[in-house]
């Protein structure tokens, strides 16, 4: 049974939070091994991890379309050469930085759903809790998750973990068969949930609401905003709800 198949039959079965444990420790083992034709996931204080953490940097600060091989290496203090001997090209390296990235994010939505409820609301609203979290305390990485590479956007598939996809839409069938979440494609609501979390991250990067919003909601945090507007989620919109 593969790797990802075994954590779906896990989450299915509402099995322990000790297996889902074992599953994440494992997919954590296997991204030490490395994708198929690069590099392995690096290791602080060796050079390939000098040079990712510099790519991660440039591209949240400049994005994909500026970035340069030279001025990676200049920010990690190494020659260019240097990084064509662990990268072919440019697109190998952005590549490499964003799956990478996006492995450490599945883990730590992972994490967060072990030990909540199988099927309950509250297990959608924790990895909410988390995507937030992870978007506004690591906005560098956050921008790295949706780097734009080629001129097409990837299909979600191509993504390791779908960014995190698999894991929103299990939680969401799982709510729909628990009787907490509506009958509905599974696949709508999962992109509906998704696109609220990230809806919220994304304008608090870009608006500032300080003079906007109601001041009961408090310090408007990511956070504070995706509880203020569960309700609506919850209760729906309908006047009466």
């Amino acid at each position: 049974m593969k790797l990802r198949s075994l954590l779906h039959y896990f989450l299915i079965d509402s099995i322990s939070k000790q297996c889902l444990l074992y599953v994440i420790m494992s997919n954590k083992a296997r991204s030490l091994q490395g994708v198929s034709g690069q590099p392995a996931p690096t290791v602080p204080g060796t050079t390939i991890h000098t040079i990712v953490e510099a790519t991660r940097t440039l591209l949240a600060r400049r994005g994909y379309g500026t970035l340069s091989m030279r001025e990676v290496a200049d920010r990690a203090g190494i020659t260019a050469a240097a990084i064509y001997r662990h990268f072919p090209n440019k697109d190998a390296l952005v590549d490499f930085v964003v799956n990478d990235t996006l492995r450490e994010f599945e883990l730590q939505l992972l994490r967060v759903v072990a030990p909540m409820p199988v099927g309950s609301f509250e297990r959608l609203a924790a990895l909410g809790t988390e995507y937030i979290r992870i978007a506004t305390e690591h906005e560098e990485q956050f921008k790295v998750l949706f780097t734009r590479i080629r001129q097409h956007p990837r299909k979600l598939a191509d993504f390791p973990g779908q960014c995190g996809y698999q894991v929103l839409r299990q939680c969401v069938v799982e709510a729909i068969e628990a009787g907490n979440v509506r009958e509905a494609d599974p696949d709508l609501l999962a992109f509906f949930f998704w696109s609220r979390v990230h809806g919220i991250a994304m304008l608090l990067f870009a608006c500032d609401f300080s003079d906007t919003l109601p001041a009961n909601i408090g310090d408007l945090t990511a956070e504070n905003l995706f509880a203020a507007t569960r309700d609506f989620v919850v209760s729906g919109l309908q006047a009466g709800s």
